[in-house]
């Protein structure tokens, strides 16, 4: 590995970047830094993140080169590894995505059945235009890929373009981690026999030092169900009632099925519930995250100027550690086994060869190889395969421009109770979104 490696990232004035700059302190014997790029279309946030960023780095990493950008181009010409976080639309159209379907009785979900529809129709474009100018302007380098929703968009790059490219999603971290806290032991020391789609996942074991403690774990919290949330996540990410609804429902699942799962399995398990949940709380989700960053923007002008006591609210910890142990793996060609989405190849044999799943895979300087996780557990197959089918559909249409093939894609999603529901989401995402789709102008 060099001395330092030259990292950029696209949106980088969200507010999970200072989290990430965190991790990167925090582990800089690991990965060093040489040159950071943060490129954003909001001049005002980039401006905001990027002065505590550098200042952060100043302190902690005074070697490292520090510049901010709003063209694309910059950020990816001779850059190492290409971070990519960026929201087609910014929370403004998350905000209509989930309102459109909550008004009509069905899950409103950031990447969750409709709302992850017309996010990746809106996305998908965007993200292959991205792949390619890597391809073009900087082949040798990788696209590391947390865009949301993460699994279709790694689906859709993987057809168009043939660039260096790894999705990612911090859930499965997550869950490892906080089981680990539970346990009391140290993250690396568990594997977790982990399938599935990005946001549709379970382990159905876990091993510590050789045996599955899933069934002794369930055991134990059939007989004392009162779980300490607070001194597993920490009471910063429990005084979000969303949160805790999350957790309370993965623990719910995992006690019903005995499979530990993804938290979005709850808006599957428990969609009705989600939905009078939503709607009583008078605010789509992306409405609670438009204020939280608001305030998180606010604080972070605080801190870079003295006023207020640093503090990450967003992104933090387990989204930081992936991200930098997966570039450290592929810049050290470490062969370490990371949960990614990735081209099946036979990891899951009851989906297609080339479908994204997301399953443990072995990362080195050569990419991500998918260990084989076999068939699927006959409760969940069916749900999975459907999903599946739902979105090979969504991103042969967003990368086609077809309606038809949007409206099958939606038909077949296992959250949409109707074809003439899925018609109704259908045109209202089309006529709300035109400007986001123009591959969709006069195409039936």
């Amino acid at each position: 590995m060099p001395s330092g490696l030259r990292v950029s990232i696209l949106g980088g004035g969200s507010a999970y970047t200072p989290g990430l700059i965190e991790g990167f302190i925090r582990l800089k014997d690991k990965v060093p830094l040489e040159r950071l790029v943060l490129m954003d279309i909001d001049s005002r946030k980039l401006s905001i993140v990027g002065t505590m960023v550098k200042a952060m780095l100043e302190a902690e990493m005074p070697g490292a080169q520090v510049d901010l950008t709003q063209d694309r181009l910059e950020a990816i010409r001779d850059m190492d590894f290409i971070l990519c976080q960026i929201r087609v639309g910014g929370l403004a159209a998350r905000h209509l995505d989930e309102s459109i379907a909550l008004d009509l009785g069905v899950v409103g979900q950031e990447t969750t059945g409709p709302g992850g529809f017309s996010m990746a129709l809106r996305t998908i474009p965007v993200m292959v235009e991205i792949a390619r100018d890597v391809e073009t302007h900087n082949p040798d380098a990788w696209l590391i890929n947390y865009t949301n929703p993460t699994g279709l968009v790694a689906e859709a790059i993987h057809k168009a373009c043939p660039v260096k490219m790894i999705s990612i999603c911090d859930e499965p971290m997550i869950l490892q981690e906080a089981l680990a806290g539970f346990l009391g032991v140290d993250p690396e020391a568990i594997f977790m026999d982990y399938f599935g789609l990005n946001h549709l996942g379970w382990a159905r074991r876990v091993f510590l030092k050789g045996h599955d403690i899933l069934p002794v774990l369930r055991q134990q919290l059939m007989e004392s169900p009162r779980v300490d949330l607070e001194r597993i996540f920490g009471s910063a990410v429990m005084e979000d009632p969303k949160n805790r609804l999350e957790l309370q429902n993965t623990l719910r699942i995992f006690l019903e099925t005995g499979l530990l799962p993804s938290p979005y399995l709850q808006y599957y398990y428990f969609a009705d519930e989600m939905v009078k949940y939503r709607l009583a709380s008078g605010k789509t989700r992306a409405q609670e995250v438009i204020e939280l960053e608001k305030a998180i923007l606010v604080d972070i002008e605080k801190m870079s100027a003295g006023k207020k006591k640093p503090e990450i609210r967003r992104g933090g910890k387990w989204h930081a550690d992936m991200m930098i142990g997966l570039l450290s793996a592929i810049a050290r060609d470490s062969r370490s086994v990371y949960i990614v989405n990735v081209p099946n190849r036979g990891s899951m044999p009851e989906l297609p060869c080339e479908k994204v799943v997301e399953v443990p895979a072995v990362v080195a300087a050569s990419g991500a190889h998918p260990l084989a996780m076999g068939m699927m557990p006959a409760g969940v197959r069916g749900l999975v395969q459907a999903v599946a089918a739902y979105e090979e559909l969504t991103v042969k249409a967003a990368l086609e421009g077809s309606r038809a093939v949007a409206l099958e894609a939606l038909t077949c999603h296992p959250l949409v109770p109707s074809r003439e529901v899925a018609k109704k989401l259908l045109d209202a995402y089309l006529r709300t979104h035109a400007k986001y789709l123009p591959q969709f102008g006069g195409n039936q």
